[in-house]
Parts: C-alpha cells; structure tokens; sequence
C-alpha cells in the first residue's frame, strides 16, 4: 500500500512539528479487505479505511484538513465526486486534552488497485493510475499568503 506512507509526507511538509515530533502522527490500517474477482488474473484491490491520529495538537484543524483534502483530490477523487461516498468517506473525532492541544482522529476510506500481469513463468505487479484531478498544483494557505500549509508544486508522492 503506498497512501499511508504518502498521506504521511504531505502532513509532514505541511506542519514540520511531525518531522520533529514523529510519535505525534500515528497511522493505521483497520477494516482492511483485499477484494480480487475469479478471472485469470492475480490483479486486486486493496480496500481499508486509514486512520490518522494527532495527538498534543495546537495549531487550527483546518491546517490538517486541508492538505488532506488536496492529496484525495489527486489520489482518490471519487470522496468528493461520488455524493454516496463523500457522506462517511472522511471522518474525524477531536479529543481536547486542554484550552491549548487537542488529540484528533481522522478516518478515511481508501482503495488501491494493483494490477499483476501474468506471463509464461512469471507476475509483474503496478499500481494503478488513479483518475486525475485537473490542477494537482494548488497552494493552500491558512487564513493569509504567509502561512502555507502545502504546496503542491513542491509534493511529489
């Protein structure tokens, strides 16, 4: 699975705390499915929702949401697209340990495909593409131009 470890750079480059304070950004992988049809192929797809927990947090939950926003435009678009999906696809839940940080969970329902092409002897595996979104290269701010949160020029998965 690559999301996890992606979604990890972009919350690192946007809040620089992470790369200082690593124990403050924890992921994990629960309700995960593999879901593979009866065809030939050992191509499938992995299904799971990511949970990302923050803890000790004091800046704006805005400035978590939103690079997280602009990394599931890129790499799973059907969130928003999809009126269905985006009603429980991203989910949060905020524990406020004092008036100055807070513990925050994020859930979000994830898919990566991996199509594995069989030959004579034997499998050679990629991941799929995922549909693109058509400007990968925004900037977010937070409440003015000096304080950017992400930078999409500079984010490479």
């Amino acid at each position: 699975m690559k999301k996890p470890n992606q979604l990890r750079k972009i919350l690192e480059q946007s809040i620089p705390d992470f790369v200082k304070n690593p124990d403050r950004l924890q992921l994990y992988v629960d309700g995960g499915q593999i879901v593979a049809t009866g065809a030939e192929s050992f191509s499938f797809e992995y299904r799971y929702t990511l949970n990302i927990i923050v803890t000790d947090f004091s800046q704006d939950i805005a400035s978590l949401i939103v690079p997280i926003i602009a990394y599931l435009r890129i790499n799973q678009p059907e969130i928003f697209e999809n009126p269905q999906r985006r009603e429980n696809a991203f989910k949060f839940q905020v524990d406020y340990n004092n008036n100055n940080t807070a513990d925050i969970s994020f859930e979000i329902m994830l898919t990566e495909r991996v199509v594995a092409k069989q030959t004579a002897d034997e499998v050679k595996m990629h991941y799929a593409k995922e549909p693109v979104w058509d400007n990968p290269k925004v900037k977010v701010y937070l409440e003015n131009e000096n304080n950017l949160i992400f930078d999409g020029e500079k984010w490479q998965p």
